[in-house]
């Protein structure tokens, strides 16, 4: 079967709303989907819908876009806290990896993280080199420039801050278990609780 919805325009976006039972200001309907759309608003009146198209009696859309402002800052709070959490993690896996082997021991030395079995440890370099090749931080041209000619790698706590997420728990998995310990205890917590996390 092919899709034969015709696109329709603000105003009767907001029209097809009021003639399916939902209530609210016209106006003030077509401004808020100029800025949410009609298809990313639609979860969240879904369940004010009853049978076909048409939506319950009492059905406001300030009502679903109340739930969808909830959602927003919601979601903003947690990937807020998840970002925090993400970045001291970070953190303290180069630095306490660093304490212990040095500035440059993850990119000359396997041993330093023995988790990591057979070619994954190069593989691992190898997309921190990609992460170093597609950053625009200063600090890596910096680096690159005066370091450069002596050193291909970034120290740790320098190419900690341009690993993508699965880098970084690339890193801590493959990662000594002395460290992993340094770890969860900067945060007060058993590297076994830490682990789950990660």
């Amino acid at each position: 079967m092919k899709y034969a919805k015709p696109p329709l325009a603000l105003d009767a976006q907001a029209d097809q709303l009021l003639q399916r039972g939902m209530t609210g200001d016209r106006d003030l309907m077509i401004a808020r989907l100029a800025s949410v759309s009609y298809y990313r608003l639609s979860g969240y009146w879904y369940p004010f819908r009853s049978a076909g198209d048409s939506f319950k009696p009492g059905t406001s859309f300030d009502d679903a876009w109340g739930r969808y402002v909830f959602d927003r800052r919601l979601r903003l709070m947690v990937m807020d806290a998840i970002e925090r959490i993400e970045v001291a993690v970070r953190s303290q896996l180069a630095h306490q990896h660093s304490l212990l082997h040095g500035a440059f021991a993850y990119s000359t030395d396997p041993g330093t993280l023995p988790k990591l079995k057979g070619n994954e440890h190069q593989e691992f370099l190898d997309r921190i080199d990609e992460e170093t090749q597609r950053s625009r931080e200063t600090f890596v041209k910096h680096f690159k420039s005066k370091y450069g000619d002596s050193h291909r790698y970034l120290p740790i706590w320098m190419a900690a801050e341009v690993m993508t997420f699965g880098t970084v728990l690339t890193f801590f998995r493959g990662a000594s278990h002395k460290v992993k310990q340094r770890v969860a205890t900067a945060f007060g917590m058993p590297d076994t609780v830490l682990a789950l996390g990660c």
